[in-house]
């Protein structure tokens, strides 16, 4: 990520950290692993992340996406109870 001496960038959170849990979607509540390809500002000044995940673990298929900073969490093990019940809490069908 580069910097400008004018205008330094602050870093996106958790930067070093490539493997994360998708807590949520468009449609469907999660959690599911997933791989941090890259990261950019959006237009609100927030951090949004290109992420690569697996929806189901029985199919030989995986997404790619852009997600919110907020719909992500890092890998540290299986999901915690705090994760999952996190995903749970995640409004997919509203707005």
């Amino acid at each position: 990520m580069g910097t400008n001496r004018r205008y330094p960038r602050e870093q996106p959170p958790g930067r070093h950290r490539r493997h994360c849990w998708v807590l949520a979607t468009a449609h469907e509540r999660g959690p599911w692993p997933g791989l941090i390809l890259e990261w950019r500002r959006t237009n609100s000044g927030d951090w949004a992340a290109r992420v690569v995940y697996v929806p189901n673990p029985h199919e030989h298929r995986s997404v790619e996406a852009w997600f919110a900073s907020g719909l992500l969490r890092p890998i540290d093990s299986w999901p915690s109870r705090t994760t999952v019940d996190e995903a749970q809490h995640i409004d997919v069908h509203g707005a």
